[in-house]
């Protein structure tokens, strides 16, 4: 069993995303606009606090 987070990311980006090893399409989210991260050390962390960066930009209250 591992953890994972869903992350809303840029539309644009979610198909590139989604190749890259512990990044897959998002489960039970819009599958265009969200993807699902492994927690299991795969995604590195820098790419993680990136991809929550974003996730927190296109989610708040502008």
């Amino acid at each position: 069993m591992v953890d994972v987070v869903n992350l809303k990311c840029d539309k644009e980006l979610v198909g590139s995303l989604q190749k890259e090893h512990g990044i897959f399409k998002a489960y039970h989210m819009n599958k265009e606009n969200w993807v699902t991260v492994g927690l299991d050390g795969i995604v590195s962390d820098e790419k993680l606090k990136s991809l929550v960066r974003m996730s927190y930009y296109l989610t708040s209250g502008k």
